[in-house]
């Protein structure tokens, strides 16, 4: 597919105009080099997992005379095959590293902002500025099309040399796995809900002097605790639910929500001292595992 260039140019209607409108910014652009790979660099070093890839100054700095390099291409008007088939490798590297399209689109994303922000800069507004941007919006959609176009040989390959039955299971596999995310978020729901309603029961104890002053208002601050973990929970379990990842501290965060709970009740009784002494031998190991955990997150 990457050798039919001219079918490529000719889906996203990219011609002669388009090449022209391009090589006349050429100059202008190219001059900007040096300040798009300083901010290029402050934005992809945003992602949370950039440092996976961009382990040292080495790497970085080979990678920085790479994207250089294929931003000044951008606007040197060789569209040939190529300039694509260096696209398609750029996608093979980014697939064997394991880059996430993700970050792939997102830096695009920030090209197209950056091309446009120096445009209108220059050339500011009408008919002449429109039509370079269309033209410009052509060229990197193309670009993007042909990097990630990698990625979806690699997973059509991956297909490619199952057999039938493996093929199947496959597909019931990711089916399955949807009725699962969708099934703990319906749970969650219910589970949400539940605690809603012990926050009123503790409420109602409270308020109708059923229990203690001081026990009702400790009930309900841990009945309040729970409630927010169930929520943060929830939050990311939509956020994987949609294809993101899942944070494994929220479970932690809940159980010493749950254990907080229990100390805080516990604590006013003299008679559940020992109770006290493993809730706490409880609470830190928790805690513990919530910090290795969660530091380890942050440092990624």
């Amino acid at each position: 597919m990457i050798e039919n260039i001219e079918q490529i140019k000719k889906d996203y209607e990219f011609d002669k105009t388009d090449v022209e409108r391009i090589l006349s910014i050429k100059d202008i652009m190219q001059g900007y080099a040096d300040e798009f790979i300083e901010r290029f660099y402050r934005f992809i070093f945003r992602f949370p997992e950039a440092s996976k890839f961009l382990k040292n100054e080495e790497i970085i700095n080979r990678h920085k005379i790479k994207v250089k390099e294929w931003y000044l291409k951008l606007f040197e008007g060789n569209y040939n095959l190529e300039y694509f088939l260096r696209l398609n490798k750029i996608g093979e590297v980014h697939v064997n590293i394991g880059l996430p399209t993700h970050y792939v689109n997102a830096s695009f994303n920030f090209v197209r902002r950056f091309i446009i922000e120096k445009i209108n800069y220059h050339i500011g507004s009408g008919e002449e500025r429109n039509q370079i941007v269309a033209s410009i919006g052509k060229l990197l959609d193309m670009n993007l099309d042909i990097i990630t176009m990698a990625y979806r040989e690699e997973e059509l390959s991956k297909l490619a040399v199952m057999s039938k039955f493996e093929k199947s299971l496959f597909y019931i596999s990711r089916k399955f796995a949807d009725i699962l995310d969708i099934a703990v978020l319906v749970a969650l729901i219910i589970v949400a809900l539940l605690v809603f309603a012990l926050f009123f029961y503790d409420l109602y104890k409270l308020t109708f002097g059923v229990v203690d002053f001081e026990y009702g208002i400790l009930s309900l601050l841990g009945a309040l605790l729970i409630m927010w973990a169930v929520g943060e929970l929830m939050s990311e379990e939509i956020k994987h639910f949609k294809g993101g990842g899942f944070a494994l501290y929220v479970f932690i965060g809940i159980a010493l929500a749950a254990m907080i709970r229990k100390i805080l009740i516990a604590s006013l009784s003299a008679e559940k001292s020992v109770e006290l002494l493993y809730y706490s031998a409880v609470i830190l190991s928790l805690g513990v595992v919530f910090w290795l955990i969660k530091n380890k997150e942050n440092r990624s």
